[in-house]
């Protein structure tokens, strides 16, 4: 009886012990974890993995110090197909790909209502800012919760999360449904009755500023004497666009000359003083809306808009492309040094990505004995018309949209003719994989039921939302695009659009580097985990663990 009784306890004392150890492992644990003050997200848009290593010798601000302080992920991918900006960015910040959250391309058709919609579009609301601008946008076609939505629940709502783009696309979907977003239109800072129902006044302070107009003002100088752009082609080179009423592609610029023929507005958007505004704006938010000043975790989600517009003109080997990312590295680098002093070093995290990269200018391939070249749309549209009509009488009334990749058929049309639909698919496939510059084409029906793991059609898989895929979808050669001779796009599986750099930074970071393939996807777990929050309701993707303190 007393042996039982000492036995019992003792073990009650073992028990006892057991959980006040476990219980201050655990509080020890939790303090070491202890969530950054701020996160900062980055997008870059266009941004491709090489432009990392070409500029190298010339960084010396952002990418710099979060390559030297932070972990850089060196071979990371979009893991689908189309590469475009809104997929990127719900992508990122939902952790899954446009098969799970939704947003399968910028624009789609929507075939139940046979129309068109835009992928931030919302009739609904209204715009906050100013008059006739575009501002009826919200996070309503994303269908699964982001990162910054997660942080907001799992703080009982007391964080502050806050998107800013010159894109709406850019901030809206990083943003999620419980952030506020903030976009550019006509020389200010806009949102949407979706998150407001006037600018705070900080906003109408910023805009007031009249920013703009005095950036174009100041013009355009090389950074660096011009002999030093070794990493790109000569400036006057002919696979750039030229502004109208500009000579040649050259630099410096006189912008303002510019503006009458071209718009103060274009000729901002597609010059580097554009994401120098965008982080003013940033550290105008930081400031006003005192972000990482408590000890509930903020977001603030910083996408740069510039670098693609200014790619789609000039493509990816032009000295403004080169000087422009030598003027972000070092306006990170100060905006980093600005967050040490208002967040404090060490206290806030920072990741860096991009939404897509882009191919090669399909002519300067072509001049260097490289893959590519240009997709004659109107001649493949010949082609499918007169192989569908070879099948069929009607056979010209089958294809009811095309839009960019996709080709959707009238099913009805279809029907009534008597034809079989997956017949009809597969014409449409063999006629388009026989023409210059397309790799193969895919009946819809054969990507969703077949779940290949072969490339592409795994990408192709997870890239297409069911209700919006279309019948027909189109998979170009590498390096060919549709487009002008000037300038260039992205859009495919191929490496040029896939590969992107990750680089991560701050609070709960390792320093390091690895060469393993990770995926846009990975980017929201990983922040899950660094945060100890609840992972985005369609995450896919997998933590990057040896990128954590844990």
């Amino acid at each position: 009886m007393i042996r039982s009784l000492i036995s019992a306890m003792l073990g009650c004392t073992f028990l006892y012990a057991c959980s006040t150890a476990s219980g201050e492992k655990f509080a020890r644990a939790s303090n070491d974890t202890e969530r950054p003050k701020l996160v900062v997200g980055i997008v870059i848009d266009q941004f491709r993995n090489d432009y990392m290593q070409r500029y190298a010798h010339q960084y010396n601000g952002g990418f710099k110090r979060m390559v030297d302080e932070g972990f850089y992920c060196a071979n990371h991918h979009f893991s689908y197909v189309p590469t475009y900006t809104g997929p990127g960015h719900a992508s990122v910040y939902t952790g899954t790909t446009p098969a799970v959250h939704g947003i399968a391309a910028n624009n789609w058709y929507d075939p139940r209502t046979k129309e068109g919609m835009y992928c931030v579009q919302d009739k609904s609301v209204r715009t906050i800012g100013i008059a006739n601008a575009d501002g009826q946008m919200s996070p309503f076609n994303l269908k699964t919760t982001t990162i910054t939505d997660e942080l907001m629940l799992s703080l009982n709502f007391r964080s502050k999360v806050v998107g800013m783009s010159i894109k709406d696309r850019g901030s809206i979907l990083p943003a999620g449904h419980l952030g506020k977003a903030y976009w550019y239109s006509k020389g200010f800072m806009i949102s949407s009755s979706y998150y407001m129902e006037e600018l705070p006044s900080w906003v109408q302070d910023f805009n007031s500023r009249g920013l703009p107009a005095t950036y174009v003002k100041k013009g355009w100088e090389p950074l660096l004497p011009l002999d030093q752009y070794t990493s790109s082609l000569p400036d006057d080179s002919p696979y750039e666009s030229k502004w109208v009423g500009e000579e040649a592609p050259l630099l410096p610029k006189d912008l303002q000359s510019l503006v009458e023929a071209n718009g103060l507005h274009n000729v901002f958007k597609r010059t580097p003083q554009c994401n120098t505004f965008l982080l003013d704006f940033a550290k105008a938010a930081v400031l006003a809306e005192d972000l990482g000043q408590d000890a509930d975790t903020d977001f603030l989600c910083v996408s740069f808009s510039t670098p693609d517009y200014m790619g789609h003109a000039m493509g990816t080997r032009a000295v403004e492309i080169q000087d422009m990312y030598l003027r972000l590295d070092r306006e990170l680098g100060e905006f980093y040094d600005f967050l040490d002093q208002n967040v404090g070093k060490g206290q806030y995290t920072v990741f860096l990505t991009a939404d897509h990269g882009a191919a090669d200018v399909p002519q300067f391939s072509m001049d260097y004995g490289l893959p590519g070249g240009y997709i004659d749309v109107k001649e493949i549209q010949e082609e499918l018309l007169n192989a569908l009509t070879d099948h069929h009488p009607k056979g010209a009334t089958f294809v009811e949209k095309v839009e960019e990749d996709r080709i959707f058929l009238d099913r009805k049309a279809v029907a009534e003719a008597g034809v079989n639909y997956q017949d009809i698919c597969d014409l449409i496939a063999y006629t388009l994989r026989m023409q210059p510059g397309i790799y193969n084409a895919y009946p819809t029906r054969d990507i969703l039921q077949g779940g290949g793991t072969e490339w592409p059609v795994r990408n192709l898989t997870r890239g297409l939302y069911p209700p919006l895929a279309g019948d027909v979808f189109v998979v170009s050669e590498s390096g060919w695009i549709s487009y002008g001779p000037t300038g260039t796009t992205h859009g495919t599986p191929y490496t040029y659009d896939t590969h992107v750099p990750l680089l991560l930074m701050g609070k709960g970071i390792k320093p390091g580097r690895t060469l393993r393939k990770t995926h846009i996807r990975d980017i929201a777990p990983t922040l899950s985990m660094a945060l100890d929050i609840s992972l985005p309701s369609g995450a896919t993707g997998i933590p990057i663990s040896e990128a954590l303190i844990k």
